[in-house]
């Protein structure tokens, strides 16, 4: 099995003063902690995870908020591919209705060409869920649906031979060819991620591979990537190993690991709160996102399994408990490869670092001997 190692690029410190100025209240200007100074500390750490064998880099994309500040996935990658070697790199996700499918195609072409042979671009695409930021990228949020199911096509036949004919109702094109041409067929790094059943069909039906995000639980991530599979396997096509994502927190001591992850993974989980607004009322009322809903009126009301769903769920604690927490994991979602974060929410760099180098040391070997089988039916 493969691991990966996500750059976030979280300013979780900063929430409450984002959180008043967007109220309209005075507030200094600035954070008080410099978003320069986490992006360096992150390239950073990314840079050691490559030194310490991880296979992959992955990073994300958000805007405007301090929940993650990479607005630009493949430039933040094609940095870190000169910067570093051997290692692959990969989105999870580029966010496909905020930009126009041709330049996202583009750009892994691009990137593929600069990185050569033996190493890897792998680009995940998802669909998007912050209010936000569909508003600050001036689109309607309620065209997310078809914007996405037209944007993945598009970029498939693009990275499977450099040409595209397609008519939608968003995208129109007739034999486009970009340049540079792909040397080979690259629609094998595409990957998609979706959190509702009607996007899940659509990646499962075009025979994507599913790159799994939990933004809520893994209990529901799981029953997702179950409707995955059965989807899959009624579009004809065979079972298929998934990418998974973990936050994960490695400590000597089982003391010392619960501390942490009481504090970083609850600040991680308050932060999905705020960026993502999960307890708002407007889920009901956005075309495709209605299942987001029911959920939303959960967490006005209990607040706290959310929170405890994470400490729960993703794997902290000494080397011999995180590498089986991660086995049980990839073994239920049929993962060929985690990504794993290491720094997330308050937690300093040099925390973090300690939790990542302990487990490069204990963990990471075991791991990439590991090889579970994929998700069937």
């Amino acid at each position: 099995m493969r691991v990966g190692n996500i750059t976030l690029v979280q300013n979780y410190s900063d929430w409450d003063r984002f959180e008043a100025e967007e109220r309209g209240e005075e507030v200094p200007s600035l954070p008080s902690v410099s978003d320069q100074l986490i992006f360096l500390e992150e390239v950073a750490l990314a840079r050691t995870a490559a030194d310490l064998g991880f296979d992959a880099l992955w990073t994300i994309e958000h805007h405007f908020t301090p929940y993650t500040m990479v607005t630009n996935p493949m430039q933040l990658l094609t940095y870190l591919a000169g910067t570093t070697r051997d290692v692959d790199l990969g989105t999870m996700v580029v966010v496909a209705p905020w930009h126009n499918p041709v330049q996202v195609a583009e750009d892994i072409v691009m990137l593929d060409s600069l990185l050569g042979p033996g190493r890897k671009v792998m680009c995940g695409v998802g669909r998007g869920l912050g209010r936000r930021e569909y508003a600050g990228m001036n689109v309607d949020q309620n065209e997310a649906r078809g914007r996405f199911d037209e944007s993945l096509e598009v970029i498939r036949q693009l990275l499977a031979t450099g040409e595209c004919t397609f008519h939608g109702e968003y995208f129109d094109y007739e034999r486009l060819r970009i340049r540079p041409r792909p040397e080979r067929d690259l629609s094998d790094c595409l990957f998609g991620a979706g959190g509702t059943e009607e996007s899940v069909g659509v990646i499962a039906k075009g025979g994507i591979d599913p790159l799994v995000i939990p933004t809520v639980s893994l209990d529901v991530a799981l029953d997702t990537a179950r409707t995955f599979a059965t989807l899959r396997a009624s579009a004809g096509h065979g079972p298929a190993h998934t990418k998974l994502a973990l936050w994960v927190y490695c400590a000597e001591s089982e003391d010392d690991a619960r501390a942490g992850a009481e504090q970083y993974l609850a600040n991680f989980a308050d932060s999905s709160l705020r960026h993502y607004e999960l307890k708002g009322e407007h889920f009901a009322q956005l075309k495709g996102y209605e299942s987001y809903a029911d959920l939303a009126a959960l967490f006005r009301d209990h607040m706290n399994p959310f929170t405890r769903g994470y400490l729960n769920d993703h794997p902290w604690g000494t080397p011999d408990r995180v590498a089986a927490r991660i086995k049980e994991l990839a073994s239920a979602f049929g993962a060929s490869e985690v990504m794993l974060g290491f720094k997330y929410g308050s937690m300093p760099a040099d925390l973090a670092e300690r939790s990542m180098r302990l487990f490069a040391d204990k963990v990471l070997p075991e791991l990439q001997d590991f090889d579970p089988q994929p998700l069937k039916v």
